[in-house]
């Protein structure tokens, strides 16, 4: 049996404390003259030597892409720390990194939600219009019934809910007629949805639900491959999606704005 038989291992646990000073002397010389005389420790020593390197390196590249501005910005916030009783080892600096980035997703996590709030605010319903609308075929409107006093006595419900009238006249589009007029709800708020068949681009809908008392001109946007222009008066917001070109819907939105009389504030 050779003298470093009479050792115990060490473990590499011990072999990091040691590189990283956080023996005291008489734990620090031992492992010393260990190293000295047994060869695989001296390997295992070695190589944790090595990954050391790579790991500030590591994370010297994570210091350097971190958002400061706003990492800086949540640490102002937290409570001061203990002040660290030596230098910051290879442990130290994982656990840092791991905390920086926790803290960049809480961050995150915390922007990116305040701005999808006020987003969805403003254009979760006409979203949701779009997941409806965006499984419709010719074939869910070609069998319904298209008659006046059909339409008429289906547009006297919806607009009865929404307090607005809704004459049939008005509500004419070139080249696609109206198919059916019903009432949905999404998180309990009405909207009214006036489904029309087009000859050439096929279904496309004119959706009404209450507004929010602030009157805003026609805007345009795209959603699930259609095009949407979307306006608002003093009581309603008005959305018309289709298919139809860009140009296309909104003239034919500005010709319902002007026939229903929402363009004002009135």
């Amino acid at each position: 049996m050779s003298e470093r038989d009479n050792y115990p291992r060490v473990s590499d646990e011990t072999l990091v404390a040691f590189i990283d000073g956080e023996l005291d002397f008489a734990q620090a010389r031992e492992i010393e003259l260990k190293l000295a005389e047994d060869a695989e420790l001296a390997q295992r020593f070695d190589l944790l030597c090595q990954g050391d390197r790579g790991l500030a390196e590591a994370f010297d590249q994570l210091l350097q892409q971190a958002p400061m501005e706003r990492l800086g910005a949540g640490l102002a916030a937290l409570p001061p720390a203990e002040p660290a009783p030596r230098g910051i080892g290879r442990r130290g600096l994982a656990l840092a990194a791991a905390a920086c980035l926790v803290l960049g997703m809480a961050l995150d996590h915390l922007l990116l939600g305040g701005l999808a709030a006020q987003h969805d605010e403003s254009s979760s319903w006409r979203q949701r219009v779009a997941d409806y609308m965006s499984l419709y075929t010719v074939q869910t409107l070609d069998h319904l019934p298209g008659d006046l006093d059909t339409r008429q006595a289906q547009l006297n419900a919806v607009g009865a809910r929404l307090d607005l009238a809704l004459p049939a006249p008005a509500l004419d589009l070139d080249g696609a007629s109206l198919r059916r007029a019903q009432i949905l709800e999404y998180d309990g708020v009405p909207i009214a949805q006036l489904t029309y068949l087009d000859e050439r681009y096929g279904p496309m809908a004119l959706c009404i639900t209450r507004g929010d008392g602030q009157p805003a001109a026609l805007e345009q946007e795209r959603r699930e491959g259609m095009n949407l222009v979307y306006w608002k008066d003093a009581r309603h917001a008005y959305l018309l999606i289709g298919h139809s070109p860009a140009q296309a819907l909104q003239s034919m939105a500005a010709g319902l704005r002007e026939r229903l009389g929402t363009g004002g504030g009135a």
